[in-house]
């Protein structure tokens, strides 16, 4: 049956046709979007970290008491970590990785610069570097005698760090354009006026979340800052040998907590269930989004199988005296295939330019990158195939009408 011939008929009625057309351009839309940004969460959740997380376990301890003293207890529990068979290092921080918990501040390379970064500060001890597995692309580990001691008061701790820092290589790369070229240059803090240290070294990577979020990028643009941490919650990383966490944190919890008075542990946990947790979220919403797409493209070809099925249950008396003119199975089958491809052919092509407009505003609101070719075009062969699966029943059906239909009374 020609083209022209099917084009009238469907435009006899031209309401089912169009709103069929209309739901698979919305299902191609929904489809194609979702997907791009189901594929965008996951490859940012699936980022790497730059830190040993399979090797790492960390302790949150709490003191107490008129007594308590935060810098002998971290230098001691340090001392403590340090000498554990197994221990490759252990350091204090004001806040673990991975747990969207970290200081934001601002810095600048300049110090009459008013355009400033927004960055995660970490404040750690001498061992930040090993105790988390960084790798050094440039220059080195800042050293113990950098290391601020312990704030009297808590309102201090935000501007309490030594004389100079390690930065990750994302940040040196917007502040100075390159590794080399940051090592040994002074970055600037919007924590205190005036508020300035040198840069000693830049780590290759650190993750501070997995965050997905428009204008999350200070999580990858980091500052190393050496101090211990204010009281009375004591924070510390320990890396181990591999294979040898498990072991260490078992005697940890046996130890740990009896070695001083006026404290006690708050929570154990390894970096990688941390980091997990972290993802967990992301990766459920992920999952909810690739369900609700596919039940929309379901709902469409539900929708397209309905159709199809009327259009053969109407027509039945009119299949049956084309077969008894000489239709074969086959030229019944083609019709309401190809009939059926029209519509979803409409509705992909609508679909287009739907699916481009959206992809564009949600890539400004989402701070993405272009949907990519790949994901309309999928889209595109998806709906084709989820609308032939649809009406391919009841083609079958209508295919399988008797020529005798055609003598029949109604």
């Amino acid at each position: 049956m020609a083209l022209k011939v099917l084009c009238s008929s469907l435009w006899r009625s031209p309401v089912g046709p169009l709103l069929l057309a209309a739901q698979v351009a919305l299902s191609m839309m929904i489809f194609a979007n979702v997907a791009y940004v189901v594929s965008v969460r996951l490859e940012t959740t699936g980022r790497p970290t730059g830190m040993d997380l399979d090797d790492i376990f960390w302790i949150q301890s709490e003191g107490y008491g008129q007594n308590y003293d935060q810098q002998s207890l971290v230098r001691f529990d340090l001392e403590y970590l340090n000498s554990l068979p197994g221990v490759l290092a252990a350091c204090a921080t004001s806040s673990i990785p991975q747990t969207f918990v970290a200081n934001l501040t601002a810095v600048s390379g300049e110090s009459d610069k008013k355009e400033k970064r927004q960055v995660l500060l970490y404040q750690m001890t001498e061992q930040s570097l090993d105790a988390l597995g960084l790798h050094l692309a440039k220059g080195r580990g800042y050293l113990k005698d950098a290391v601020a001691p312990a704030p009297s008061s808590a309102e201090t701790a935000g501007i309490a760090f030594g004389p100079e820092v390690v930065i990750t290589q994302a940040l040196a790369e917007k502040l100075f354009g390159s590794s080399e070229a940051a090592v040994g240059k002074t970055l600037y803090f919007s924590l205190a006026e005036g508020r300035s240290a040198a840069i000693v070294g830049v780590v290759e990577r650190m993750q501070g979340a997995p965050f997905f979020v428009p204008g999350t990028n200070f999580v990858n643009e980091i500052v190393l800052a050496p101090a211990v941490p204010a009281g009375p919650s004591a924070l510390y990383l320990v890396r181990t040998k591999p294979g040898l966490r498990d072991q260490v944190m078992t005697r940890v919890v046996k130890e740990f907590e009896s070695l001083q008075r006026d404290r006690y542990i708050d929570k154990i946990e390894t970096l990688a269930d941390t980091a997990a947790k972290a993802r967990a979220a992301d990766r459920a919403s992920a999952v909810v989004l690739a369900i609700l797409a596919s039940l929309v493209l379901a709902v469409t070809m539900f929708g397209l199988f309905g159709f199809a099925a009327f259009a053969v249950t109407s027509r039945t008396k009119e299949i049956g005296t084309r077969r008894a003119i000489g239709a074969t199975k086959s030229d019944i089958l083609k019709q309401f295939l190809l009939e059926n491809w029209l519509i979803t052919t409409a509705g992909a092509a609508i679909g287009i330019v739907v699916t481009l407009a959206f992809a564009l505003q949600l890539s400004l609101l989402l701070e993405l990158p272009r949907l990519p070719i790949a994901f309309l075009v999928g889209s595109m062969i998806l709906v084709w195939a989820a609308g032939f699966l649809a009406a391919l029943m009841p083609a079958l059906r209508g295919a399988s009408v008797p020529p005798a239909v055609a003598t029949r009374v109604a």
